[in-house]
């Protein structure tokens, strides 16, 4: 059967990246990117792999530009690509254009987006304008100004920004920023080992929940919180700076903060 749908999703080595190309990589009528900086190790069976540092702009491109554009109808970028810094005084560690987030938080977040969105709007727009639908993450807490998490949030807020801009700039442009709750992947079980994951939500739990928002998205913008109910949440949970910072060490640590 004729693929229609063009999938792509960064990240792909990581968990929720891999958990939705299994997911798309399964449905009729598509075709399946992943995209990273690192080779997959296991990789998925009708999975299309590209390898580039997406923060270099010159071998993103290169590598979008290898993409088959000809039977597709539609297209959906998946960015769930972005880095994290525990901000212990509330300060970036590198800041060189004194912006108060760190540059490396910026660019993991910020350049790997527009690093493949800019070269996905001049492909699709040769193919006779392709719709294309972007998805990127962020956390529940990111408009709450958590010092610790400056850069990260501020980062976000920024792009959450940029996506709507471009959603109402660009003709046939839809984009989804969806929220998250702590999600239980390699990495977060990396930077937080002594954390209790129970109400964590996982990756397949993630597309489970937004797979059909983000296939027939009709509107310009939207935002969609996930979660699981959690006792320790109460309201002005993400206002409490001192709890949230000592939980947040402890997690890290194992000790109080």
């Amino acid at each position: 059967m004729e693929t229609t749908k063009l999938v792509l999703v960064s990240g792909a080595t990581g968990d929720l990246g891999r958990a939705y190309l299994d997911h798309f990589k399964k449905e009729s009528n598509m075709r399946c990117y992943g995209i990273s900086r690192r080779i997959e190790a296991h990789p998925l069976k009708n999975v299309n792999y590209l390898l580039s540092d997406l923060e270099n702009s010159e071998t993103t491109r290169k590598q979008i530009n290898l993409i088959e554009y000809e039977k597709i109808n539609s297209i959906i970028l998946i960015h769930p690509v972005g880095r994290f810094k525990f901000e212990e005084n509330g300060l970036p560690e590198f800041d060189k254009n004194s912006d108060s987030i760190d540059d490396e938080v910026y660019s993991s977040n910020i350049d790997t987006f527009h690093n493949i969105v800019r070269p996905l709007i001049e492909n699709r727009d040769k193919y006779g304008l392709k719709p294309l639908t972007l998805v990127a993450f962020g956390s529940l807490s990111d408009s709450y100004n958590v010092p610790w998490r400056g850069s990260y949030s501020k980062s976000k807020l920024i792009l959450r920004n940029d996506m709507k801009e471009l959603s109402r700039l660009e003709k046939k442009l839809n984009s989804i920023f969806i929220n998250l709750s702590s999600v239980k992947t390699t990495n977060e079980f990396k930077t937080r080992p002594y954390a209790d994951p129970k109400y964590w939500v996982n990756p397949k739990e993630i597309v489970d929940r937004t797979h059909k928002l983000i296939t027939e998205m009709n509107k310009n913008y939207v935002e969609l919180d996930i979660f699981n109910d959690c006792p320790e949440y109460y309201e002005g949970y993400y206002k409490n700076y001192t709890n949230l910072k000592q939980k947040w060490q402890k997690e890290m640590q194992g000790i109080d903060g």
